[in-house]
């Protein structure tokens, strides 16, 4: 049987990550106001970083600013929702559940035996390939959730790639994957 967690009470949720997104995007919105009024009106901008810069290149500062604030949120969603998914993996299996994608679980756990060739539950291949085999209705967006998975690797490992990823993410299109598959999966993020 896999080994008990002690799982962190200080783990970010997906709601408050998108909280958190939303203050800093407004944040950095009200800074480049302020900065615009103070370059068309002559007087020196709060930011430093924007003394003696033009219009345009205030700008492109701003726009780097909410590019990269877009791409945090983005790494901290996905792995809210990983510690989500695992924390309901790891609370079926201890709790024993009676249901098929539990069941499916402890025998995953079973099969690596009391010091398993392997350690570690795998997210994509022991958890969500689980739910998908287990519960056809999660497969679509399991796949969505998958894909999503490999910006997070990208993001968090220095983007020094050029990404394959069959689409662009954002924060409010990954809060829809993500509550997808949080929903369909009865996977409690609050």
């Amino acid at each position: 049987m896999i080994r008990r967690v002690a799982v962190s009470s200080n783990r970010s949720t997906v709601p408050e990550v998108w909280r958190h997104y939303q203050a800093m995007h407004a944040a950095i919105a009200r800074s480049a106001d302020a900065a615009r009024r103070s370059l068309t009106n002559g007087t020196a901008p709060d930011d430093l970083e924007l003394l003696g810069k033009s219009t345009e290149e205030a700008n492109s500062y701003f726009e780097s600013l909410f590019d990269e604030t877009d791409k945090q949120a983005c790494l901290f969603l996905i792995a809210a929702a990983e510690a989500a998914i695992r924390v309901d993996f790891l609370i079926r299996v201890h709790e024993r559940r009676k249901d098929h994608v539990s069941r499916a679980f402890r025998g995953i756990c079973s099969s690596m035996g009391a010091h398993g060739s392997r350690m570690r539950i795998r997210l994509e291949d022991d958890i969500l390939d689980t739910w998908a085999a287990e519960i056809p209705q999660t497969r679509t967006c399991i796949v969505a959730f998958k894909a999503a998975l490999r910006y997070r690797n990208w993001l968090a490992h220095g983007r020094y790639w050029v990404p394959k990823l069959g689409q662009e993410y954002d924060p409010s299109g990954l809060v829809q994957i993500i509550s997808e598959v949080l929903n369909r999966m009865g996977v409690k993020n609050n």
